[in-house]
């Protein structure tokens, strides 16, 4: 259809100024919906805040309460601590400890008939035994060997002691038996 309009330009209505007068009314309706949804999410954001603060107050004070009990806790624990302390410098020392009744106990299991102590000494270093042998067969040299031979192989003797040595040995008769005086002298081994 053909239409005709005679009006003056000024007068004549366009199309697209209608269009956008629609579109700027939409976006304006929009503001105040837009303007209500920002007020909507502020007050819950401070909702949300006001509890937390209140849930922060009530943890304070909860944890002011347990304050004695946290420092009795603390308390202990120092004093735990030192005790532990110790406890590890007991073990220390005990581990350090050389055990001499087992070791005395040893050297009498592994004396051999004929052989008998006259002296046993213990330096902050060594350990020396002075002892006698007497045999019938004239066996002398060859028991103090065999009693050395057993103290080295015997763990619980042994363990403590780098070396074990026969230092000296002088034979002497007494009312017609040839008699051995021998000295053995074990280095105690350093922890």
């Amino acid at each position: 259809m053909i239409e005709i309009n005679l009006l003056p330009e000024e007068l004549k209505l366009k199309r697209k100024k209608i269009g956008q007068e629609i579109k700027s009314r939409q976006i304006l309706s929009l503001v105040p919906l837009l303007f209500v949804i920002l007020l909507i999410i502020h007050a819950f954001l401070a909702g949300v805040l006001i509890v937390k603060n209140l849930e922060l107050k009530i943890l304070r004070d909860k944890w002011q309460v347990f304050t004695p009990q946290r420092q009795l806790v603390q308390d202990y624990k120092k004093k735990y601590e030192g005790f532990s302390e110790n406890a590890r410098l007991i073990q220390q020392l005990i581990s350090r400890r050389v055990n001499w009744s087992r070791k005395l106990n040893s050297l009498s299991l592994n004396l051999p008939s004929g052989v008998w102590f006259n002296d046993i000494s213990i330096t902050p270093g060594e350990f020396i035994v002075r002892a006698s042998v007497v045999s019938l067969q004239k066996e002398e040299m060859l028991l103090i060997n065999k009693f050395i031979d057993s103290l080295k192989e015997d763990e619980v003797f042994f363990k403590d002691f780098n070396n074990l040595e026969l230092t000296s040995a002088q034979r002497k008769i007494v009312s017609g038996y040839d008699i051995v005086d021998f000295i053995l002298a074990g280095q105690i081994r350093q922890r």
